[in-house]
């Protein structure tokens, strides 16, 4: 398989320079967009020069080394495969804590710039279901992943096979970039969102691409928690996760700490607000959208709407609603704007995590999603 819906299927295997080697090698030119794209996004959204964004990235590298060194020579396999300098590879592996940084900085100066980068940020909408709410005693995980229209142009569906005892994994996200969200061969799943406060980014900390690498690596759903736990991570974000044995909890990463909620009706969704009690903690303050509560709550309602037990098909229509357009579930490109200033739903997917299969939708998902069994790939 070369491609599904137009996106690269990239399959690597071996030690993790190698993976990371033929991950860059594969798509070469979509590693470069990827980061020339994210670069410029990280110019753009705050107070900050290339050189600086160069030097926070690089001082990533211990944290990550720390937490897992496997990762940097993946991502030196990357670099090298692609022909391009590890730095250009860190910036974009720490581009969410880069870009968090930039709001940071733009928090406490003119406030018309703030918000017009409060205003660009991602709007990603997650839901886990679990069998026992499910038609087929599945446990299904997934997320609409909403961005800039100019990241289609930068993505790769890539199989991991891991030769250092770890779960293969799969995912849909840019080339370059270490991990996103998917599934393994575990029955571990995930969806990720972009959560916001006026805390300042963690310069010792671990950034997201890695700790979502963390999460696909893990074997059972106590290891995914604690690769997030700890206070480790370098800027807020939320992992939604969820395991095969009808389990699904959410982690809401704030400076420091964890909040965790947990599923106990069979039904978790989460967009890009804080949720659990005492959170983000005092003095910091949550900050999103409110398209971000509409979202969230219409996810969980229209599923716990359904009259008897949830199917696949019923999980992808909530994903491709369209209530409170233009700021719906499934979000489409406002042409009004500057190409570059676009977003949308740039693609979506469902992991039934106890078959081990994804449904991918390569575009909004209220246009159809495709079917992939990644591991049989291997």
């Amino acid at each position: 398989m070369k491609e599904i819906g137009g996106i690269p299927v990239v399959i690597s295997r071996g030690a993790p320079y190698e993976i990371g080697y033929n991950h860059g090698k594969s798509h070469p030119d979509r590693v470069r967009k990827s980061y020339e794209y994210n670069l410029k996004s990280c110019l753009e959204r705050g107070d900050v020069t290339k050189e600086e964004l160069v030097r926070i990235a690089i001082g990533f590298v211990k944290p990550v080394e720390r937490y897992n060194p496997d990762y940097i020579e993946e991502v030196q396999g990357i670099a090298d495969g692609a022909g391009m300098k590890f730095e250009e590879l860190m910036v974009l592996n720490s581009r969410t804590e880069l870009q968090k940084l930039g709001w940071n900085k733009l928090a406490g100066g003119e406030k018309n710039r703030y918000q017009k980068a409060l205003g660009e940020m991602e709007a990603c909408t997650s839901i886990a279901v679990t069998g026992e709410r499910t038609v087929d005693g599945a446990t299904y995980v997934g997320q609409n992943w909403d961005n800039f229209v100019w990241s289609e142009e930068c993505l790769i569906y890539h199989i991991i096979e891991q030769k250092n005892g770890r779960p293969s994994i799969a995912y849909c996200g840019e080339a370059g970039i270490i991990a996103r969200s998917g599934l393994n061969s575990c029955g571990i799943g995930d969806g990720v969102n972009s959560l916001s406060t006026n805390a300042p980014v963690n310069l010792e900390g671990v950034p997201l691409q890695f700790l979502l690498r963390g999460v696909m690596d893990s074997r059972d759903l106590g290891e995914a928690i604690d690769a997030l736990n700890g206070g480790r991570n370098a800027a807020v974000n939320n992992i939604l996760i969820a395991q095969k044995d009808n389990e699904a909890v959410d982690v809401e990463m704030d400076s420091g700490c964890c909040g965790i909620l947990y599923g106990s009706d069979g039904i978790l969704t989460h967009a890009n607000h804080y949720v659990s009690p005492g959170h983000p903690r005092y003095p910091y303050l949550d900050v999103f959208k409110g398209n971000s509560v509409i979202r969230h709550h219409r996810s969980g309602k229209l599923l716990r709407g359904i009259y008897g037990k949830i199917s696949l098909e019923d999980i992808q229509k909530v994903f491709s609603d369209h209530g409170n357009a233009p700021q719906s579930i499934c979000r489409h490109r406002d042409l009004s704007l500057e190409w570059d200033k676009q977003t949308e739903t740039v693609f979506s997917f469902v992991s039934n995590l106890t078959t081990l299969e994804m449904r991918l939708a390569p575009h909004n998902p209220c246009e159809g999603f495709l079917s992939i069994k990644p591991f049989d790939l291997l």
